[in-house]
């Protein structure tokens, strides 16, 4: 069995029964919350479709998986939503290079992760290229939403759903991970695996960890906004309110009677005196608009915080 999370491994068991018994259908989606997963369980599967043997797990050993290890298989085909919108003509691109027979192997694999990034028009390609499969090809879809796909691309797919682990299996999963242990003290934030490993990859888990201290400081008044937004700019302004919002919630969810992470105990008791609950619930809701419009407008983004960061 290949080294992936614990929760991962029966969804992928049931895949590789699959493979082996000539049961598979040709289009998989791998479904899951934001996080938990889906990515990496599909990059296993791929593996899995590409490997020449008949076994049910990839063999590591044949020219399939050692070009896969490569990442140079010519009969593998990747997009990538997370990257931005998935558009028609590259689903059309993809298609038209999937069409011939197998170069290398005897399958050929098409991996659409993000598929929730598809535009309609492109949606409508997918759903063709499903309903007229070519021989020996296999799509591999993953999503987040899968319920903004269409119904009709759902209906055709094999679903797979990830399940979320829990806390303790998390924990677990970040011991085994490069300073995964101070991750943990994200919990606040997110309980998501993945989530917090990408976070840890962009650099931007210090940024996370320094806010709970710097807001309780902004609230007591022995630091100004500026402070506490000095290192923000167009890269990481969503980290800021994202991580902001976090904290919002987790005390409003506190105040309804749900326990809260002991990082945010001191910022609670300090929200609480200087806001009171309704006007928290107000500054959570403007935050979650601050964050929609500045993906629609040219707003300056650090002034627009700035400014919200001033009605606290």
């Amino acid at each position: 069995m290949t080294n992936i999370a614990d929760w991962l491994i029966p969804c992928l068991r049931q895949v590789q029964v699959l493979k082996q018994t000539n049961s598979l259908s040709h289009a998989l989606l791998v479904t899951g919350a934001d996080g938990v997963g889906q990515e990496e369980l599909a990059n296993e599967m791929v593996k899995d479709l590409m490997c020449e043997s008949d076994q049910a797990a990839a063999c590591g050993n044949c020219h399939s998986c050692q070009l896969m290890r490569a990442e140079t298989h010519p009969d593998f085909r990747i997009l990538d939503g997370q990257a931005g919108t998935i558009k028609v003509d590259q689903v059309r691109l993809l298609v038209r290079q999937i069409s011939q027979k197998p170069q290398v192997g005897q399958n050929k694999v098409v991996l659409i992760t993000h598929a929730q990034a598809m535009n309609i028009n492109a949606a409508n390609a997918v759903l063709k290229a499903l309903e007229e499969p070519a021989d020996r090809t296999y799509f591999v879809l993953t999503s987040s939403q899968s319920t903004s796909l269409l119904p009709t691309i759902r209906s055709r797919c094999l679903l797979v759903n990830v399940p979320t682990p829990n806390t303790h299996e998390v924990k677990q999963w970040l011991l085994k991970q490069d300073d995964g242990e101070a991750l943990s003290s994200l919990f606040w934030l997110t309980t998501q695996p993945f989530r917090l490993s990408a976070i840890q990859k962009q650099g931007k888990a210090q940024l996370y960890a320094s806010l709970p201290n710097q807001l309780t400081d902004l609230l007591r008044g022995t630091v100004s906004v500026s402070a506490v937004l000095k290192g923000a700019d167009n890269s990481n302004i969503e980290d800021y309110c994202n991580g902001l919002a976090a904290i919002l919630h987790q005390c409003i969810y506190h105040s309804t009677g749900a326990p809260i992470d002991p990082a945010l105990q001191g910022i609670y008791d300090t929200l609480i005196a200087r806001l009171g609950i309704q006007t928290l619930i107000l500054r959570y809701q403007a935050l979650q608009k601050l964050k929609s419009d500045l993906q629609k407008t040219n707003l300056n983004p650090i002034m627009q915080l700035t400014h919200e960061l001033n009605q606290w």
